[in-house]
């Protein structure tokens, strides 16, 4: 299944931030070795993105 659409949550600023960094949501999924097409592994996306987030903190 293609990648190309993976429907993104809505995000904070910072999270945006950090995910604009890795290009789009995506690109941020498929870095942490996660399928954007599967919703269990885009949440887990989600909560590494706000762990991240904290760390900026």
């Amino acid at each position: 299944m293609p990648a190309s659409n993976a429907l993104q949550p809505p995000l904070t600023p910072a999270e945006r931030a950090i995910v604009q960094s890795y290009g789009d949501w995506t690109n941020f999924l498929m870095s942490y070795g996660l399928k954007p097409w599967n919703n269990e592994d885009a949440e887990e996306g989600k909560r590494i993105l706000e762990s991240l987030v904290e760390n900026e903190d």
